[in-house]
């Protein structure tokens, strides 16, 4: 693990230097984060305003719930999100040449090679506003509060597993921005707690589709915790995904026809 951490680290260091060059990207990239917050919380306050509850979720639970789903989401955004947008490019442009050449695993490089440090406030404004409405929303506090990193390790783990898994195809494609679109769509189930979804929507974004693990369950493990299926449900499915992951992987890999061939 330590030759891995020092580039990690290294990396970092690359990422932040350049980031720092372009300061206005930073207020740019906040406010757009934060427009897009007001905008889903405005969204539920808009819905309380006619209903008391919504699938036995209260105005405060739900807040609660977009809190640890904004940070888990900035996570992703933070150390994944701009890889996945350049790995098309990657596999057409032969950039890919290069990693497969490193004494590393080149999957770890491809997926750790850019980072948006800027959007990383946003893990903070997430937390900020789970923390405004954690006492209202029933959380217990305490060192329960321990368990919220937890968690939110579990919500990036299913993006990145995801997000993966609709990325893969340029092995096969050419292009996978259709199916990135096609992610992007699929993610809006995430924005919203999963008990509000009818049975069969509800079914696919639990299994096949786990979206409703990057914050729904999250919110709803530290609310009101979890019975010992669902945390058996939770570590199948990731498990399952991460399998197939890097089971296409090391089949894209052998199709993968490098810039100098």
């Amino acid at each position: 693990m330590k030759p891995y951490l020092e580039i990690f680290r290294v990396q970092l260091k690359n990422n932040f230097v350049r980031e720092a060059v372009y300061r206005t990207n930073f207020l740019t990239t906040v406010m757009v984060d934060v427009i897009w917050m007001g905008v889903e919380l405005s969204l539920f306050t808009v819905l309380y305003a006619n209903v008391p509850t919504l699938a036995g979720w209260t105005k405060e639970q739900v807040f609660f719930f977009l809190g640890i789903f904004f940070a888990s989401d900035a996570l992703f955004s933070t150390f994944f999100q701009r890889n996945f947008w350049m790995f098309s490019d990657l596999v057409n442009k032969g950039e890919l040449d290069i990693l497969l050449t490193k004494p590393v695993n080149p999957l770890f490089l491809a997926l750790t090679r850019w980072m948006s440090l800027t959007t990383f406030f946003n893990v903070f404004l997430g937390l900020a506003i789970a923390i405004r409405f954690a006492e209202p929303a029933g959380f217990a506090g305490g060192s329960r509060w321990a368990l919220v990193s937890i968690w939110l390790l579990v919500g990036l783990a299913t993006a990145v597993a995801l997000r993966f898994a609709f990325s893969i195809w340029v092995f096969w494609t050419e292009r996978s921005w259709a199916l990135s679109r096609l992610y992007y769509q699929f993610f809006q189930f995430a924005t919203k707690p999963d008990a509000l979804y009818p049975p069969a929507i509800r079914y696919l974004i639990l299994t096949f589709l786990p979206f409703a693990f990057i914050g729904s369950i999250p919110a709803r493990a530290l609310l009101h915790g979890l019975e010992l299926e669902e945390y058996a449900l939770i570590a199948g499915v990731l498990l399952a995904f991460f399998v197939v992951d890097a089971w296409l992987w090391r089949v894209g890999l052998r199709r993968y026809q490098s810039a100098s061939s």
